[in-house]
């Protein structure tokens, strides 16, 4: 009898060890190469992917490099950094864990290869070195092929190890492919035809299926951190071709065919149909995978809500950011080469910028003074405390109340007459926020603004004036680093003037 329960005990633990091998043997090992900061439809595809990580083992990020029209001022570099940053935060809204030594999002070309770059970084290294380990490794590319590319350039022998999935051309029929992440970086695309890697193209006229609209998703979500930032990204985002809301959310595309390959239609054809531009040499008997029709449109869209509403909800701790001296509106700061930029609207439009690719909607901002134009917070992230700086006083003058309750009416969370102190958990000691450093505090160490790049630091603090941080706010992470070296490492020798 003993026996028996003790055997039937035995196999019911196998089968259940195998049914979980099976499981975890059966997920696809993924990297998603992304152009993050480019639009909205990626935040989308990687949400989709990172909620289901029960059939996906994404095992990296990398980021692709991209240049548009709406963004001309925009370096191909600084779109990488800001790639980066909005996939940290991404990552963050899913609690996900990741540290110096396993960054998990990996910056990647800062060029085309189509305009002569040719060099390695860190997203080309994770690719080379994911390949080379374990079974298969898909990579699904959401912008232009330009890492995969520089990958299998410097080393060939990872075609037979790859499979990529790529969001780009247009229907083959066609006499060119008109698409950005065909036409940025045609000569990656080309390249990768030429190679023997497994290789399928998801048509970006097949994506125009995924649509929404700023009416119709917040009333299909269900409240939690990562549906309530999507909605936030939508309603934000603005763009020429967008019309009354409807925003088409094109990367969600390949990442449904990852995960439900059985309900999309494909098939090989000859890389002669998909050459367009250029003689390309492809081996013997090479055939291109296209994904031809998709289920219908509520299939992927039902399945991408369901993944994205059972996240649960507070996995996000808002961060704590530091800023001053931003100066909305005011065209002196331009006038009078004070700023690196060549007109008020292009410093307006990249003080927005850095800010929101920094700062979430549920992100704690102090502003320390000067702010601007106040009607500015309506375009930017966080809950935003300011402290008034000399522009401010001078402005609201006897009637500060009044003044408080207008600022407060626009969006701010709360206005500060003079100072005020931050309790130690924020920053590891209690600190205390001012415009002005003459304004200091003697009892602790203060954060401020007013003096642009006069003095970086202080015995008694450091500046946060957007002047010395990039033209943007100052993380608590960064504000640490700042006190450390201060209160642990400096001399008087750092602060003589």
């Amino acid at each position: 009898m003993f026996f028996t329960i003790f055997a039937w005990l035995y196999f019911l633990f196998l089968l259940y060890y195998i049914s979980m091998s099976g499981s975890a043997k059966g997920k696809i090992r993924l990297v998603i190469d992304s152009d993050v900061a480019n639009e909205v439809d990626d935040q989308f595809a990687l949400s989709y992917a990172l909620s289901r990580r029960n059939k996906l083992k994404i095992e990296a990020i990398t980021i692709a490099p991209y240049r548009v029209s709406w963004q001309k001022g925009l370096s191909v570099r600084d779109g990488a950094i800001d790639s980066k940053n909005e996939a940290d935060r991404l990552l963050r809204l899913f609690g996900f864990k990741y540290s110096a030594k396993n960054p998990f999002v990996y910056l990647g070309c800062s060029g085309f290869l189509s305009e002569g770059y040719n060099e390695t970084n860190p997203a080309v290294q994770k690719i080379i070195e994911l390949a080379n380990v374990g079974d298969d490794l898909y990579i699904c590319c959401l912008g232009t092929l330009t890492n995969v590319a520089m990958a299998l350039r410097l080393a060939p022998e990872i075609a037979s190890k790859i499979k990529i999935v790529w969001l780009g051309t247009d229907n083959v029929l066609l006499e060119k492919f008109t698409d950005a992440n065909y036409r940025k970086d045609v000569l990656a695309f080309n390249e990768v035809v030429a190679s023997s890697v497994d290789f399928t193209i998801f048509p970006t006229f097949l994506a125009r299926a995924f649509v929404t609209s700023i009416y119709e998703f917040p009333r299909n979500i269900k409240d939690n951190d990562v549906t309530r930032y999507l909605a936030s990204i939508v309603n934000r985002f603005v763009h020429i071709e967008e019309n009354l809301g409807i925003k088409i959310i094109y990367d969600i595309g390949p990442i449904a065919f990852l995960l439900n390959r059985d309900k999309f239609t494909e098939r090989l054809v000859s890389p002669d149909l998909l050459l367009k531009e250029g003689k390309v040499k492809y081996p013997k008997g090479r055939m291109i995978n296209c994904v031809t029709s998709v289920p219908k449109h509520s299939y992927v869209w039902k399945d991408f809500l369901s993944s994205v509403n059972k996240i649960k909800g507070g996995l996000y701790k808002p961060r704590v950011f530091f800023v001053s001296d931003t100066h909305f509106g005011q065209a002196s700061r331009v006038e009078r080469n004070l700023v690196p930029f060549k007109s008020v609207e292009e410093m307006n439009k990249e003080l927005v910028r850095r800010w929101n690719n920094k700062v979430a909607p549920n992100d704690i901002v102090y502003h320390l003074g000067d702010f601007g134009d106040y009607d500015f917070v309506k375009q930017l992230n966080g809950k935003i405390t300011l402290i008034c700086g000399n522009y401010e006083k001078t402005e609201f003058k006897k009637d500060f109340e009044g003044f408080r309750k207008k600022l407060l009416a626009l969006g701010f969370v709360d206005v500060i007459r003079n100072g005020m102190y931050l309790e130690p958990e924020v920053l590891g000691e209690r600190i205390y926020l001012t415009h002005k450093p003459t304004d200091h505090a003697k009892d602790c160490k203060s954060i401020f603004g007013h003096v642009h790049t006069l003095s970086l630091v202080k015995p008694f603090g450091f500046n946060v004036c957007v002047s010395y941080h990039y033209y943007a706010p100052v993380s608590a992470e960064t504000a640490k680093r700042y006190l450390k070296f201060i209160n642990s490492y400096a001399d008087e020798d750092v602060f003589v003037e």
